[in-house]
């Protein structure tokens, strides 16, 4: 099984050695460092999909009887988060995920 060993971190990229059991180097390896912004978006991404999977359950409640109040106000508040996480990624405002 290969091992990595941190090359060096620039706060962008991480460079790695990949060495083999022997210890010896077989290769190198990068990943980029995601940023906070980034990390953000993905966040909000995530969020809204699950956000748009409650409001199409939200939809199918059957009617008559139709949603109870508490349901209704749950989907209100699914909107109004659904709202704020479009506009943020519209308006690329990912310094936080607040109000998703």
């Amino acid at each position: 099984m290969s091992t990595r060993q941190l090359i060096s971190d620039n706060g962008i990229i991480r460079k790695y050695r990949v060495l083999n059991d022997a210890g010896q180097q077989i290769g190198t390896d990068e990943e980029t460092v995601p940023t906070p912004e980034a990390a953000n978006e993905a966040t909000i991404r995530n969020r809204i999909a699950a956000l748009l999977t409650a409001s199409v359950a939200y939809l199918a409640v059957p009617n008559p009887p139709g949603p109870t109040a508490a349901q209704t106000t749950a989907q209100v508040q699914r909107n109004t988060r659904l709202t704020i996480a479009l506009a943020k990624l519209a308006l690329g405002q990912l310094d936080t995920t607040e109000g998703t």
